[in-house]
């Protein structure tokens, strides 16, 4: 019998490891524009396409993300399969989403201006409330109350 639990523990770890790499980029590229040193010309599209870039992924990941757990919500089968099949749509909603937050980051240090911080924090913020927990898991997947039971 599979350890469902177990299997969410891992997502957490894998959403938490994705979410790391863009939060040590933004503390990297912050230091460095603060410390002046560089007096490179930004690039200015740039700016456009961080934000542009930023509302992409925002607006792409659920679609994506729905028709990757589109095959857990039919009847029948495996929870364990559910919550595999759910980890393959997460990891999809969370590369969309992280090569957003990693893009603001580099739009950062190339051109040196703190404001693509804020993108690169709202993207974080948005996958923090998308780390996995056993109510979401519930709520995405419309589990039943006997699997319910066994994430509880």
């Amino acid at each position: 019998m599979p350890d469902h639990k177990a299997q969410l523990q891992t997502i957490k770890i894998i959403h938490l490891g994705l979410m790391a790499g863009p939060a040590f980029l933004g503390l990297v590229a912050a230091f460095l524009v603060l410390d002046g040193s560089d007096t490179r010309e930004p690039i200015e599209v740039l700016d456009y396409l961080s934000p542009g870039y930023f509302l992409f992924a925002v607006g792409i990941y659920p679609i994506l993300f729905k028709s990757a757990i589109k095959p857990a919500k039919v009847e029948g089968i495996d929870l364990g399969k559910k919550i595999a099949t759910y980890q393959t749509g997460h990891i999809i909603r969370l590369a969309l989403l992280e090569g957003a937050a990693l893009f603001a980051g580099v739009v950062v240090v190339v051109n040196g201006q703190l404001l693509h911080l804020i993108t690169l924090g709202l993207v974080l913020a948005i996958m923090f409330s998308k780390l996995p927990s056993p109510y979401l898991l519930e709520s995405e997947l419309g589990l039943s109350p006997e699997e319910k039971e066994k994430l509880a």
